[in-house]
């Protein structure tokens, strides 16, 4: 028996006996095993699909690339399927409340229509995405539970890491805006006024009116910098404070900006740059330790590969 080196490498022919009268759905054929765990035809579609729908058309049409596409859906999801083990001998589960909370919170971080263009460009789905959020909360809880004194930053780490990248610590102007988003340049125009006339606060109209998702908060975008979000937004940097824009058009619809803070650029200090260095430090930790720690479960699982099967992919 041959195991699977790290992440990239081949694994051994296992032959599958279909037992079944009749013609089996190809998406619930076994394409691998992973310690005597089936790992499904369906699952690795996905990944695949998903992984070529990254690629522009050039790109898909070239043989080299996607054979490495097949070989790094198939891994992943054979790495999946070895977490999971991992996670059940180790009685770790993964609330729904947990998983909708982060999909909410990457929901936010949309403009208006933006989350739903991102599946149909990645040709994935919301349940695909929650099952991808599923095994990072695992990866994470995994990681924070085997891992915890290994990955720990240490004081002289921090300031050396400060004194080394002090450029790395500049933060641009941020501007902390609220916005409304309608469809049309004159609904826009006509709710402008009503605010300017003091019919009616900026934040009751988004509430009202707004097609945002962050219209349940008045329209509060929170802060962000220059160019951080979409070309429509960087309208803000001209505002004064409490001022309402003239309506701005964008892919999403028509947007009215309302500024209400302003955070001058600046060069972090030791103490503001703290929790950042951390952050960052921890995180390098954490992938080199979460490498080593998946390569021993890959050199020491009993993981097949369904060749015959594999093969046939296209």
């Amino acid at each position: 028996m041959k195991h699977l080196r790290p992440f990239w490498v081949g694994l051994v022919l296992l032959s599958f006996v279909q037992c079944s009268q009749r013609p089996p759905d190809p998406k619930e054929q076994v394409i691998a095993r992973v310690n005597g765990e089936p790992v499904f035809m369906s699952d690795f579609l996905v990944n695949y699909q998903q992984l070529r729908a990254e690629q522009d058309d050039i790109t898909q049409k070239n043989p080299k690339v996607i054979d490495n596409l097949k070989t790094r859906a198939l891994n992943e999801v054979i790495v999946v399927s070895l977490l999971r083990h991992e996670a059940s001998k180790r009685q770790l589960r993964i609330a729904k409340e947990e998983v909708e909370g982060r999909l909410a919170n990457w929901k936010d971080g949309y403009p208006p229509g933006g989350f739903e263009e991102m599946l149909r460009k990645q040709n994935t789905t919301e349940d695909f995405l929650k099952k991808r959020i599923e095994d990072q909360l695992l990866i994470e809880k995994i990681t924070e539970g085997i891992f915890g004194t290994e990955t720990m930053v240490s004081d002289e780490e921090i300031k050396k890491y400060h004194k080394q990248h002090e450029d790395e610590f500049f933060r641009p102007e941020r501007v902390h805006v609220y916005q409304i988003v309608v469809p049309t340049k004159e609904e826009a125009e006509k709710i402008r006024q009503e605010v300017a006339a003091g019919k009616m606060t900026f934040e009751s109209a988004a509430r009202q009116h707004s097609l945002s998702p962050d219209a349940a908060k008045g329209g509060d975008l929170g802060f962000f910098a220059k160019n951080e979000k979409i070309a429509a937004f960087n309208e803000a940097f001209g505002l004064t404070i409490g001022t309402v824009s003239k309506p701005v058009q964008s892919r999403y619809g028509v947007h009215l900006l309302k500024v209400v803070e302003r955070q001058p650029s600046h060069k972090l200090n030791f103490n503001e740059a703290k929790n950042e260095i951390v952050k960052s430090l921890k995180r390098l930790k954490e992938v080199k330790v979460y490498k080593e720690w998946v390569t021993k479960l890959l050199k020491d699982g009993e993981i097949y590969r369904n060749d015959a099967l594999y093969n046939t992919l296209t």
